[in-house]
């Protein structure tokens, strides 16, 4: 069976079942192993989850897509994962790197279903029009002080001359 994870894709969990007894490398989602079982390298391990269904102990499978994904199962899905034993494979939109992936699964494997909102990232097109070829200007250069700041900073400093020189005159003549 081939399963194809578009490019755009976002926010879905595609769950798989998988033969028990797990080899170690799928459980420690090895890329080789995972190459074996999707049929594709390019998977990213971060966002595959792989495990077996006993070590949820007293939780469903839907309970735990529930409360670790934050998605909420509909009533085909519910189904679904109620039928699920053994071992299970969630993989995430992001495993794809964005980029459009087709999944062969290895005898054995078996989509159960995809979890999640039918939503796509879209990039706008870019804009066709010629104020989108404007340039920014540079900002305008600063005005040089006008005459009346200038007048204010010397007299400020006449003034402070002549506070130290009347200081050194009280201080001498003390």
């Amino acid at each position: 069976m081939t399963l194809t994870i578009p490019a755009n894709d976002h926010g879905r969990i595609r769950v798989f079942e998988l033969p028990v007894p797990l080899s170690d490398t799928l459980r420690d989602k090895d890329p080789a192993a995972l190459m074996q079982a999707f049929g594709v390298a390019a998977l990213d391990p971060d966002y595959v989850d792989i495990f077996d269904l006993s070590a949820l102990e007293n939780m469903s499978l839907a309970q735990f897509v529930k409360h670790g994904y934050d998605i909420e199962p509909d009533t085909a899905d519910l189904r679904a994962l109620d039928g699920v034993s053994g071992g299970v494979a969630l993989i995430m939109s992001r495993a794809s790197g964005g980029h459009a992936l087709s999944l062969t699964l290895a005898p054995g494997l078996r989509h159960v279903t995809t979890l999640g909102d039918k939503a796509s990232l879209n990039v706008a097109p870019p804009l066709k029009s010629d104020a989108a070829e404007g340039l920014i200007p540079d900002p305008p250069a600063k005005d040089p002080p006008s005459n009346a700041a200038m007048s204010g900073r010397i007299a400020t400093i006449a003034l402070i001359v002549l506070f130290a020189l009347v200081g050194l005159m009280i201080w001498v003549g003390g």
